[in-house]
């Protein structure tokens, strides 16, 4: 088991960058990890801290070209104008 953050995110991120590489197109990853099965995974995440660093390390460098936030996004009010109502509708107008 990871102790601190930073290792459960090491952990995480490997995981998911090992999935990227070995999972097939549209394979969840519940069936990738049957496929690959949870020795494997545990034996490359869990037991060898080089790759699971190498892993981490590619996830991190793929992420500074295809990191987008679209909660910030969001925020910012990008999409904004995709939520505004196209009328206003009171109560006694329906009603008629």
């Amino acid at each position: 088991l990871v102790k601190t953050e930073d290792e459960a995110l090491e952990h995480i991120v490997a995981l998911t960058q090992m999935y990227r590489e070995q999972g097939r197109y549209l394979e969840r990853i519940y069936k990738w990890a049957k496929r690959i099965g949870i020795a494997e995974i545990k034996r490359q995440i869990m037991d060898d801290g080089e790759k699971r660093k190498a892993y981490f390390d590619r996830f991190v460098f793929s992420q500074k070209f295809a990191q987008v936030d679209p909660w910030s996004e969001r925020v910012s009010g990008k999409d904004k104008h995709e939520f505004r109502p196209m009328a206003s509708v009171g109560f006694a107008q329906a009603a008629e």
